[in-house]
């Protein structure tokens, strides 16, 4: 199964009243070929929040699209894929959340949260946060807490993992 890699940002922690403003999905096969990058900034309709995290402004928000614009194209990318994130359960409430204020919902695929996998793959570590994952596997995190850039590193840290964990397998899942 080919498998989507997501990562937003968002203007707080809280799904039920913070906002996404901006999403990222790296679809990729299961051998991990990247297929295609998809990524948007989102209008989140208030503030831009914790700009000091994420450094995106006011002004880098002027003209973005509404979540209700970038919702369909959104799903379509996520359906008959397995959807993979890095602490996949804040993502997940933001996505469901977002998607229920404009009477959708996220399609029913299956899972794989990084963040869960590399406490297991990586259980040597302390911590399990993206950069500190990333540097463990010496991987670059350049652009951090920028969807994109987020979301290239998750892709990278998953198929370093599953090649730790399955050196000789000739694909991610299989």
């Amino acid at each position: 199964m080919p498998f989507a890699v997501i990562d937003l940002e968002t203007t707080g922690l809280n799904p039920s009243v913070d906002r996404i403003i901006e999403v990222a999905v790296i679809r990729c096969a299961p051998d991990g070929t990247v297929i295609d990058e998809w990524s948007t900034l989102v209008d989140p309709e208030r503030d831009p929040g914790a700009t000091h995290i994420h450094g995106i402004t006011s002004d880098d928000l002027l003209g973005a699209p509404s979540f209700a614009a970038i919702a369909p194209e959104l799903v379509e990318r996520l359906e008959d894929h397995m959807v993979c994130a890095h602490n996949l359960s804040f993502d997940e409430a933001f996505l469901v959340t977002e998607l229920a204020r404009i009477d959708m919902v996220l399609p029913d695929t299956p899972s794989l949260c990084t963040l869960e996998l590399a406490r297991v793959i990586l259980d040597t570590q302390r911590r399990h946060t993206l950069a500190a994952c990333a540097d463990a596997l010496g991987i670059a995190h350049e652009g951090a807490h920028r969807a994109l850039a987020d979301t290239r590193v998750t892709v990278a840290i998953l198929t370093a993992m599953v090649d730790r964990r399955h050196p000789a397998q000739g694909s991610l899942f299989d």
